[in-house]
């Protein structure tokens, strides 16, 4: 085996009983030679799984932050990051991501149709709303700016949150999904959040009211 420089300057050290006097060679040089060996074999194999281990770690947090999306029961009163809003009938809600963008933190995605998010996505965009869309559907999604200075630059532009949402977007937009897709921000109570949402040409105006409920009806605990 070819040993680095270091590592052989030293073993040539250890062994040269003329560089150590004798009480340091008690052990005698040979086994000195054979203690680095073994120190060096255990050192090798303590990175090695300190490296392994770093790996599951990393494929568990990547796991779990994609596999936060879950669908709840339709219709039912939520209360997630301190937003409280109101699920409307036969609709769908996940939590979690579903894309690859970590900050905006995701609140809430609500759709006509229920979303699979496995494989998870990277960027934007969000694939499992486009593997699932329909021509009559709709989503809502909501997303929080939390990252401290991005906050403080987005509440500085951005308007407070209006009285009633006007989602009214022509358009391929919102998270890369077809028309009518669109996208708006407000604030309220020293928080800043995204809305991207989208309609499908054929969705239907109660449809896009039961949307427009959703948003004009949400309940924001302030910032602390």
């Amino acid at each position: 085996m070819q040993w680095p420089r270091e590592e052989s300057n030293l073993r040539a050290r250890i062994r040269s009983p003329s560089l150590y006097p004798l009480s340091y060679g008690a052990v005698g040089p040979q086994r000195s030679a054979r203690s680095f060996e073994q120190w060096t074999s255990v050192g090798r194999g303590l990175v090695g799984m300190v490296m392994v281990r770093a790996l599951v770690v990393g494929l568990a947090l990547s796991g779990a932050a994609v596999g936060l999306a879950s669908d709840a029961e339709a219709g039912a009163g939520s209360t997630r990051l301190g937003v409280s809003f109101q699920v409307p009938p036969v609709w769908h809600l996940t939590t979690g991501r579903i894309n690859g963008v970590l900050d905006p933190v995701t609140v809430f995605t609500i759709s006509t149709f229920r979303l699979t998010t496995t494989p998870p996505s990277t960027g934007i965009c969000a694939p499992a709303l486009r593997r699932a869309w329909r021509a009559n559907g709709a989503y809502v999604q909501l997303t929080e700016e939390r990252d401290g200075a991005s906050r403080k630059r987005m509440l500085r532009r951005v308007m407070r949150r209006p009285k009633r949402f006007r989602l009214n977007a022509k358009g391929a937009g919102g998270l890369c999904t077809p028309p009518n897709s669109g996208e708006l921000t407000f604030q309220e109570g020293g928080r800043a959040f995204y809305v991207f949402y989208g309609f499908g040409r054929n969705t239907s105006q109660g449809t896009r009211a039961a949307a427009t409920s959703l948003l004009d009806n949400l309940r924001i605990t302030p910032r602390r």
